[in-house]
């Protein structure tokens, strides 16, 4: 046998810049194989004996074992090791991965060296004088509050196949190796961030200092598109086809001053408008790569060409697999949606009709339909054949039903409201209706539903809640001509103990002014959809002109008696005195000089539909409220509310358009009307523009003096700017409060334009009113503030 005087040394080895690419770095390999002695009279065949690895100082040597596919006893060839060295190099991880062969009389032993490379423990750039370091470290998606110490292994424990995806899913802060890829990835959302910002010619290059991975920047130049101009439509507008596209050009009234080009938008455009035809019925479309155009090093002008061939018309609609339903009831949906043999092809209606086909299927507990709409068309006649094929799956029944997210309220609280339980079909509908009850509790600005498939035909459904703040508490001290010094101290707890009941409790004082309540609303009573309340206050409060005092209790009880009904009534028991009047008081104050005591009982009857009392976009709302009241003074009452929330089912945009219809008389028994029972119309709630009381009577000093009667109407048109926190809004309100006469003549009149906010405590509207037709003596405008919402 030969003998190996020394150790032979096969290095196989990368290039050690990191920044190279693998493809263009191969380990230079000979033809003969590496664990073979050849002479000219035999060849001898040697076997591993030992493999080891050197050089690892944050890798755990058993993270790399798995990964070396052979080992004692093999016989392998230099291809064998080259691939093992290119795929351990392909980990990103190490600068240079080198082995070494050392023969010995009983085999051969191999030894993996690695360097890697360094542990990143800070990020810096170089360059970068547009964007700070805060926004590109944001771009990079690092977390710098997460670092792994240095000199420990990564957190890799399983071995075998997870290991790659184990790879992937390293922590994203720093204090460890940054994978080469990884920093190619770093260097691609450095380069989008400048695109994004206008920059087109940006270089991003990387180099260690120590532990620190410096990005060197070279910004490049920036520019703007200028002009994007469309060429070869005749059927669809220009604008309809920039209306779809993300990257935009220049507007000063739209303060689009610079707007930037993102190359790999641009090129999704093109999809956008291919789809936009298609959608059309221009089924041979094409549309081609975008021309670019940069003028003066700082504008773009882009151009788009389009060839939109024939337009296609439809054939024939069909449903496949319905079994349910008649074609007619699935088709035909509204004369605007409805498919007709003959027209032109539209994306849309098709849509729609997808749409209503799963909404009644899943009405009917087939959540998990699905319908695959079928296009078959035919060039030479420039038609399409339309088929809805229906796969309505399996029903399904409810099984368990989980509540989540309630960190104050009770479960119980949560699950009254629900329109579904253990063993129910599971019905869009219900789920819709739940939703729509537990947002009118007013206590979640966030209502989810997650189902959870359990077996073929049944389903686990967890609830989730994002609860609101329904606590309010104020304390303080105030002065004014008005009430002159004075204390108080408020707090409002809506889903008092997560029970969903309210608690009220309010206490004042001062020299002129005196205001202390306490009311209490329990929900649910006796486990029952039945409401108990009880409300008992105290007031004080001089006028200047007069002097107004009030004490009373006021228990009340409603009852839902249907999914969307509820009735109730209401007593009153009130005791006060309007004292200390002087001359310049008003007459009707004067009318209503001396005690008094008043025994008052109300009933009304209530149906409401409205998906959201906070942001509604569907249902409606009517109230009859009935009341009559006696003793010092008496009186009969009536009011009729209507409000109809509409959402836009013909064009099928966010509009959303509301209104509300208010009707009320009060007349005494034989005596007099109490002052508290009287319409005053104007101000926040009635006609928006008037301050409160001033579109109805007023005394000789232009004072509110209350009406026997009231008409209103309400107008409103809103629309989204942000879905769940921001809409903007305009409005036109109509009305009087009057004696007699005719209810229509002499009507006012206020238009205006507001925004609601949705805060963690409230809805909040500001809003600007202008009255068309003021009476004398009354401001033409006014800007409003609302704590609650309109309709």
């Amino acid at each position: 046998m030969k003998k190996v005087a020394a150790a032979s040394l096969a290095a196989l080895s990368l290039l050690s810049n990191p920044s190279f690419s693998e493809e263009n770095n191969q380990p230079e390999v000979e033809n003969t194989p590496i664990i073979q002695e050849k002479n000219q009279e035999q060849t001898k065949v040697y076997r591993i004996e030992k493999i080891e690895i050197r050089g690892l100082k944050f890798f755990n040597e058993e993270i790399i074992k798995p990964l070396i596919p052979f080992g004692k006893g093999a016989v392998v060839t230099r291809d064998t090791i080259e691939n093992t060295i290119r795929d351990l190099y392909k980990l990103g991880y190490f600068s240079n991965v080198a082995t070494y062969t050392k023969y010995t009389e009983n085999g051969v032993d191999i030894t993996f060296v690695f360097s890697e490379l360094p542990v990143v423990q800070r990020i810096e750039f170089e360059g970068n004088r547009a964007v700070s370091k805060e926004d590109l470290i944001k771009e990079l998606g690092l977390d710098l509050s997460e670092k792994l110490e240095s000199g420990r292994p990564l957190p890799f424990s399983t071995l075998g196949p997870e290991l790659r995806e184990k790879l992937y899913s390293i922590k994203r802060g720093l204090g460890r190796v940054l994978s080469v890829d990884e920093i190619a990835q770093m260097e691609r959302k450095i380069k989008a961030l400048y695109e994004k910002k206008g920059y087109y010619n940006t270089k991003v290059s990387y180099y260690y200092k120590g532990n620190t991975l410096v990005f060197k920047i070279d910004e490049g130049s920036k520019a703007y598109v200028e002009k994007i101009n469309i060429v070869g439509n005749k059927n669809i507008k220009t604008k309809d086809i920039l209306s779809v596209m993300e990257t935009s050009e220049r507007s000063i009234l739209k303060l689009r001053l610079h707007p930037s080009l993102v190359k790999e938008t641009l090129y999704e455009d093109i999809d956008r408008i291919r789809n936009l035809y298609i959608g059309k019925g221009f089924f041979d479309v094409e549309v081609e790569e975008p021309e670019i155009q940069l003028i003066d090093g700082k504008k773009y002008h882009i151009t788009i060409k389009i060839k939109e061939g024939d337009r296609y018309k439809v054939d024939s609609v069909k449903i496949q697999n319905n079994d349910l339903y008649t074609n007619k009831e699935l088709l035909a949906i509204g004369r605007r949606k409805e498919i007709k043999p003959g027209e032109y092809y539209d994306q849309e209606k098709v849509d729609f009709i997808k749409k209503n086909i799963l909404d009644k299927y899943n009405d009917l507990g087939y959540i998990f339909a699905n319908v695959e709409v079928n296009k078959l068309v035919n060039k030479d006649k420039k038609t399409v054949d339309i088929i809805f094929d229906i796969n309505k799956g399996n029903i399904y029944y409810v099984d368990k039903i989980n509540i989540t997210g309630n960190y104050e309220s009770r479960d119980s609280t949560i699950r009254r409201e629900l329109r579904l339980a253990p063993g129910d079909l599971f019905r869009k509908e219900d789920l819709l209706r739940s939703q729509a009850r537990l947002y009118r509790l007013g206590y979640y600005d966030m209502i989810g539903f997650d189902p959870n498939v359990k077996s073929d035909n049944e389903m686990d459904l967890t609830t989730q809640v994002n609860e609101r703040f329904t606590g309010q508490m104020s304390i303080g001290a105030g002065y004014s001509q008005l009430t002159g010094l004075s204390f108080f101290a408020s707090i409002r707890k809506g889903n008092f103990l997560g029970t969903g009941d309210t608690l009220g409790l309010s206490l004042s004082i001062g020299s002129k002014y005196r205001n202390n309540s306490i009311n209490y609303l329990h929900k649910w009573a006796f486990h029952k959809p039945i409401d108990l309340g009880i409300s008992v206050y105290d007031s004080y409060v001089d006028y200047t002109s007069f002097v107004a005092t009030k004490l009373g209790f006021s228990p009340t009880f409603s009852y839902e008696f249907k999914e969307y009904w509820r009735t109730g009534v209401s007593f009153t028991a009130e005791k006060g005195e309007y004292k200390d009047i002087l001359d310049t008081a008003s007459v009707y104050i004067k009318q209503q000089a001396g005690k008094y005591t008043l025994y008052s009982v109300g009933w009304f009857i209530n149906r409401n539909t409205i998906n959201n009392p906070l942001l509604p976009t569907d249902g409606s709302d009517l109230t009859l409220s009935l009341k009559a009241g006696t003793g010092t003074r008496d009186f009969y009452k009536a009011v009729l509310t209507a409000t109809k929330i509409i959402p836009d089912k013909i064009f099928y945009t966010d509009f959303v358009f509301s209104v509300k219809g208010t009707l009320g008389f009060v007349e005494k028994i034989s005596k007099t009307i109490p002052l508290d029972e009287l319409f005053f119309v104007g101000g926040d709630f009635t006609i928006r523009g008037f301050e409160w009381g001033r579109a109805g009577p007023v005394d000789a000093d232009g004072n509110p003096a209350g009406a026997k009667r009231e008409i209103i109407l309400n107008y409103q048109l809103a629309h989204p700017i942000s879905e769940r926190f921001l809409w903007g809004y305009v409005f036109l309100d109509q009305g009087k409060g009057f004696d007699s006469g005719n209810p229509f003549s002499n009507i006012y009149n206020s238009v205006g334009a507001g925004l609601k906010i949705i805060t963690p405590f409230a809805p909040i509207e500001l809003y600007y009113g202008k009255v068309l037709n003021p009476p004398a003596g009354v401001s033409g405008s006014r800007i409003g503030f609302i704590l609650g919402t309109f309709f």
